[in-house]
């Protein structure tokens, strides 16, 4: 249980004045309010996607993702947390976990944009562009966190045994005080999952520390004027709109990701461009299974005539060049395949065989 903390205001004369303690918030409304406003009170790097969200039992009050990329369910209360709100957050958390990754997606966008939270139109895109990558499934299961001011000792030991097991809860409490109309708070984290801490220790890159770290290897290794020609030549291909195309970047790499019309904005790698990847002072480009089977065996054949393809270890082929005169030998009949992969995906009778 969290033991009483005390602070004293001291002068420049040396004399102290006890700050009185606050047992609660104002209204729970207001302290929801202040967290709104400053996320960062909970813990850094948190976005905040949903407000007084509705499950199925209930309105949870804020709903996060964290550094991580992990989903988190927060539960608030103005005053001293008991064992009612151990059982809120974890039926609000459920609720949650049992959705698909798509409904879940949805769920979120539909349900953004208000209270003071930022509209997402499309969350997988959202995801993506902040957290490193397409996979939703990261998401879950969700983190619970009861946040008050003070936790009963019921509460407490019952948050102790849960987070001592697979289900991860944690517990913060802000010690509140008054002086001369001034609120003053502390936080305190009370109780921490187990895998909150191994999580932070493997922390996953974001879409932009990837991209920045994908440049530093180009710029230092000398690769990035023809990777970048070779990129461009093969984006120009691909759809015009930006959310029918994603470039997921590696550590060596670009690939290009396309949105399959039959499960809206689930995205599939067809191409690679890569430098250094499969040798010092080599560029390749992969070309994954989705991208075979919509050229259709005629167009693959070609391109085989055409190119030397060789086996790559992640399935599908690739082709490999060092300079920007054999990238000019080999552009036209890579450019022809995939002209022919974005047509066949138009076709609604298929590639031709």
């Amino acid at each position: 249980m969290t033991e009483e903390l005390c602070i004293w205001a001291v002068d420049g004369s040396g004399t102290v004045e006890p700050l009185s303690p606050l047992k609660q918030m104002p209204t729970e409304l207001r302290f929801e309010e202040l967290i709104v406003r400053n996320p960062e009170m909970l813990e850094p790097g948190l976005r905040l996607v949903g407000r007084q969200t509705p499950t199925q039992t209930g309105w949870l009050d804020l709903l996060a993702v964290d550094a991580d990329g992990r989903l988190v369910v927060y539960e608030l209360k103005r005053g001293m947390l008991v064992r009612e709100a151990v059982t809120q957050v974890l039926d609000y958390a459920s609720d949650l976990d049992a959705m698909s990754t798509a409904d879940l997606a949805e769920h979120i966008s539909e349900r953004s944009g208000n209270h003071g939270i930022e509209r997402i139109d499309d969350f997988e895109q959202w995801y993506a562009d902040n957290y490193g990558g397409d996979d939703l499934s990261r998401l879950l299961p969700p983190r619970m966190v009861l946040v008050g001011l003070g936790v009963d000792a019921v509460a407490e030991r019952m948050a102790r045994f849960i987070s001592a097991g697979p289900v991860d809860m944690s517990v913060v409490t802000f010690h509140g005080f008054q002086r001369e109309g001034e609120r003053l708070l502390a936080r305190q984290l009370e109780v921490q999952s187990r895998r909150t801490e191994l999580s932070r220790k493997r922390r996953t890159p974001t879409i932009a520390e990837k991209r920045q770290a994908l440049q530093k290897y180009l710029v230092d290794k000398g690769y990035k004027d023809l990777f970048d020609r070779v990129r461009a030549d093969l984006r120009q291909c691909l759809p015009e709109q930006d959310e029918d195309v994603w470039e997921h970047p590696g550590s060596k790499s670009v690939g290009f990701q396309l949105t399959e019309s039959e499960d809206s904005k689930v995205w599939k790698v067809y191409f690679g461009v890569q430098a250094g990847y499969v040798g010092s002072g080599v560029y390749s480009i992969s070309v994954l299974p989705l991208a075979i089977g919509w050229g259709g065996d005629v167009a693959f054949a070609r391109l085989r005539e055409s190119v030397a393809l060789k086996d790559w270890q992640h399935g599908g082929y690739y082709l490999s060049f060092k300079t920007r005169e054999e990238w000019d030998e080999i552009r036209p009949h890579m450019i022809d395949f995939v002209h022919t992969v974005l047509a066949n995906r138009t076709n609604v009778e298929g590639p031709e065989n």
